[in-house]
């Protein structure tokens, strides 16, 4: 059981458990300092949810919006249903067990209402060396169910006029990620470098994406540091957890 300052996380059963990345794109979505001023969500949509980490930190930081979580796992979505009914925002949260591809579909043909945010801590390792469990190399590795092109395309078919798609990728991959979403009218409008030490290039590259027609000009850059060069953990990610973590 992982405690946070405000909810409990049990990640048994899950594909996904808690981890580093999840935590941190939890922290920067709609961060003021990584991403332009926009309006607070009321409707947001986790993508591969895992254990729930994601959709809690939503929960958490965003009084007022509902939060709707899916994962194509079924186990991995009861312990997700299971999270969330133990914290403080059950009611206002939901599991389901379902792939993006059909969620997006049936939400696009009952005319559901569009989401303000869509997170998603996706699966990134494509074509690479597989786990031994089926069910977490189906969570980990894109060449098996979603891959980013999907999700950009889909995400892009459920949001409103202003909404924001936050993702957390391989570096290495921001490029591509923010070139390919161009064809689907959105536009990379920040993108965080996270780098393990103060002196490390990133590894990771936390994206927000928002439609054309309604981004700002140009991509906004930064990048956090986790930790200083004694290896303690930075200021900047101390503040940044701060809401969050014991």
């Amino acid at each position: 059981m992982f405690r946070f300052k405000q909810f409990s996380i049990e990640d048994s059963g899950a594909t996904m458990k808690v981890g580093t990345d999840a935590v941190l794109l939890g922290a920067l979505a709609l961060s003021g300092n990584v991403a332009p001023a926009l309006p607070r969500p009321r409707r947001i949509l986790d993508i591969g949810t895992g254990c729930g980490i994601l959709a809690l930190m939503m929960a958490q930081r965003f009084a007022d919006a509902t939060v709707d979580a899916i994962d194509i796992d079924g186990q991995t979505t009861a312990v997700a249903a299971a999270n969330f009914g133990r914290s403080p925002w059950g009611q206002r949260m939901k599991a389901a067990n379902i792939d993006l591809q059909h969620f997006a579909e049936r939400h696009i043909a009952e005319q559901q209402p569009p989401y303000d945010l869509i997170i998603s801590n996706p699966p990134y390792f494509a074509n690479s060396l597989k786990n031994s469990d089926p069910r977490r190399t189906m969570a980990r590795h894109s060449d098996n169910s979603l891959d980013l092109e999907q999700m950009l395309r889909l995400a892009a078919a459920m949001l409103t006029a202003d909404g924001i798609l936050a993702i957390i990728i391989p570096a290495e991959n921001a490029a591509n990620a923010a070139s390919s979403a161009t064809q689907y009218g959105l536009q990379c409008v920040s993108s965080t470098g996270i780098a393990n030490h103060i002196a490390d290039a990133p590894k990771r590259s936390i994206l927000h994406f928002a439609r054309r027609a309604n981004a700002p000009d140009g991509t906004r850059y930064a990048t956090v540091a986790l930790r200083n060069a004694d290896n303690s953990y930075s200021d900047e990610y101390k503040t940044l957890m701060q809401p969050f973590l014991l």
